[in-house]
């Protein structure tokens, strides 16, 4: 019956070939999301590492105004600016004009 249809015999066909690739995009689609599922976690641990350094240098910070005596660590790291020890220098004398 069905070689007497050809018609039959490729809409069966298309119909075979619109289920595979949907099969394939369907698995290459649950793919996807479980490695964005993957990547939001390391994001969220990341964001909640990068929070809690944040919080210990200002935590540090505020320590250092009560014993200053860290602040050579903090200068290392680049959390507080090094003292300059710089006088202004004076400025040039101004010449009188005639």
């Amino acid at each position: 019956m069905i070689r007497a249809n050809p018609v039959a015999v490729l809409l069966v066909t298309v119909i075979f070939l619109f289920s595979l690739a949907s099969c394939w995009f369907a698995g290459w689609w649950f793919l996807g999301a479980r490695e964005l599922q993957a990547l939001e976690y390391q994001y969220q641990a990341m964001q909640q590492t990068s929070s809690a350094i944040q919080a210990l240098a200002n935590e540090s910070l505020e320590y250092s105004r009560r014993n200053p005596t860290i602040d050579p660590l903090l200068q290392q790291f680049e959390l507080k600016p090094r003292a300059t020890s710089q006088t202004p220098a004076n400025p040039p004398a101004q010449k009188p004009t005639r």
